[in-house]
């Protein structure tokens, strides 16, 4: 509860009315000059593309007081998939979410959109698509019977008892989100060093995310194929982290932060009523990155405790070279998460 009550209260605070120098004016739609005949009018104006004054609505609301909430209501509608499965709003309801906000973010800032913006919106929107479609794949692909058994014993709650979950899942997403959003409301911003580095760090967890969860899945594709017993990969990066796909969620997000972090105070002024705007952005920021952090933490520790008890039923395994492997060996020469730091 008191949890809840934490996240409510950042985002209260972080949709307090933004300064009006942050508020994305509304574009001015091109009115086609009205043709004449004999000095009197003989058709009317065009009217402006629905695209664009869809887009041009976005773009305003994206930049005031109702972003979080805005934000909120994306990530709603593929959390909506949890009425299908529970766990659905945990796994493919995640990453469609982020590509939906990164995609709302793109479209808002349109082609003028400073690169760096455009940039830190294409990595949430290309680390949603890519999480989406590997879940997808493994899920109701390359291991469909397997994930339907899980899954549904995970259909726990009633479909009609599953709204907060949906709701409050989907704020967690925004939150996570919320420096992107930051990044779009603070405008053109100088390319700082720190933004540089974090767009460094996305793409880096992005890749390393990704890499690790092919690996894992192929191996366990390769193993199911020569009907072989189910065992830990130890090769490729999880040779370095036994963690190596939990490293890159967190590598990703601590890297969409710190491209966010510069946009944070930008444009508070001064004052109290500006101290709370500030600080309601940086509660958010931070909750979405710590609330992600400690739940891979979390599942950092449930899934050694599992692989400890495992053990003894799947090791030891013969080597290449002929020689013997524990896990106890696997644990002695290689790190729980972070590469070389135990």
């Amino acid at each position: 509860m008191k949890s809840v009550l934490l996240l409510l209260a950042a985002g209260a605070a972080a949709l307090a009315p933004l300064p009006r120098a942050h508020v994305v004016p509304r574009p001015a739609l091109t009115r086609t000059p009205t043709p004449t005949m004999l000095g009197l009018p003989w058709a009317k104006a065009a009217a402006p593309a629905a695209a664009t004054v869809a887009a041009t609505g976005l773009a305003s609301t994206l930049a005031g007081p109702l972003a979080l909430p805005a934000c909120t209501a994306i990530a709603t509608v593929p959390c909506a998939l949890a009425m299908i499965r529970q766990a659905y709003v945990f796994s493919l309801s995640y990453g469609l979410a982020a590509a939906a906000i990164g995609g709302a973010v793109l479209r808002a800032a349109g082609a003028g959109a400073a690169p760096l913006l455009k940039l830190h919106a294409q990595l949430v929107l290309a680390y949603g698509l890519r999480l989406f479609a590997f879940l997808f794949w493994r899920q109701e692909v390359a291991a469909k019977e397997e994930w339907t058994r899980k899954l549904s014993a995970l259909d726990k709650t009633p479909r009609a008892e599953r709204v907060p979950l949906i709701v409050s899942t989907a704020f967690f997403y925004a939150l996570m989100t919320s420096p992107l959003l930051f990044h779009y409301q603070a405008g053109a911003l100088a390319p700082t060093l720190m933004a540089k580095a974090g767009a460094a760090v996305a793409a880096a967890g992005l890749a390393i995310e990704a890499v690790a969860d092919q690996m894992k899945s192929f191996d366990k594709m390769r193993l199911k194929a020569q009907g072989a017993a189910p065992r830990l990969y130890t090769g490729g990066l999880y040779a370095i982290s036994r963690h190596a796909n939990y490293l890159g969620e967190i590598v990703f997000w601590v890297g969409s932060f710190t491209m966010g972090a510069p946009a944070l105070l930008v444009g508070a002024g001064a004052g109290w009523g500006a101290a709370a705007i500030a600080l309601g952005r940086v509660a958010a920021s931070g909750l979405g990155l710590a609330g992600i952090v400690f739940i891979m933490l979390s599942a950092t520790k449930r899934l050694e405790g599992r692989q400890a008890e495992s053990a003894p039923s799947v090791w030891p395994v013969l080597m290449a070279d002929g020689e013997l492997d524990s896990y106890e060996k696997y644990v002695a020469r290689t790190s729980k998460l972070v590469p070389f730091l135990g």
